[in-house]
C-alpha cells in the first residue's frame, strides 16, 4: 500500500489587533485509492487513526479507571486498545502490547513505528510513505 503525506506551513492571524501572526502546519494524507484526509498532527496515533478509519475499524472511548481513558478500535471480533500519555502511546491486542513514542524528529522513524503498529495490531500491509512539501504560490 502507498500513501502520501503532504505538508504546508501557513501563516495565520489571531483575528484581532493585539494577536500576533503565527505559523501553522497543515498536513493531508492521501491513500493509494486517491481519498484524502486532513491530519491534526504528524504523530503515531493520528496517522494510525486515519488508517484504521479508512479500513473501517469502529472507534469508542472507554474509561480504564477514574483518571484514565483509552480508545478502542473494533473490527470483525478483534479489539485493539490505544492508550496514550503525554509522550508515548501504547497499543494492545490480546496479551500483546507495544509502547512507542508519539512523535519523532525524523520522518523515517515515524513511518517505521506507524507501520509496526499497523502490521502488528491492525493486520494491514506495510505502507510505503511519501512526503511532499507544498510550497505556497507567490503573492504578486
Amino acid at each position: 500500500m502507498k500513501a502520501t503525506i503532504s505538508g504546508q506551513k501557513r501563516i495565520a492571524e489571531g483575528g484581532c489587533n493585539a494577536c500576533t501572526a503565527f505559523a501553522l502546519n497543515v498536513y493531508h494524507l492521501t491513500f493509494s485509492d486517491g481519498t484524502c484526509v486532513s491530519l491534526e498532527r504528524l504523530d503515531v496515533p493520528t496517522i494510525v487513526m486515519a488508517f484504521a478509519q479508512q479500513q473501517r475499524w469502529q472507534q469508542a472511548f472507554t474509561m480504564l479507571d477514574m483518571t484514565e481513558e483509552a480508545m478502542l478500535y473494533k473490527k470483525a471480533g478483534e479489539t485493539v486498545t490505544e492508550q496514550d500519555d503525554s509522550a508515548t502511546v501504547s497499543y494492545q491486542k490480546g496479551c500483546e502490547r507495544l509502547k512507542v513514542a508519539k512523535e519523532y524528529c525524523e520522518l523515517a522513524d515515524l513511518y517505521q513505528n506507524v507501520n509496526h503498529v499497523l502490521t502488528r495490531f491492525f493486520n494491514m500491509e506495510e505502507v510505503d510513505f511519501d512526503y511532499e512539501v507544498i510550497e505556497r504560490e507567490p503573492v504578486i
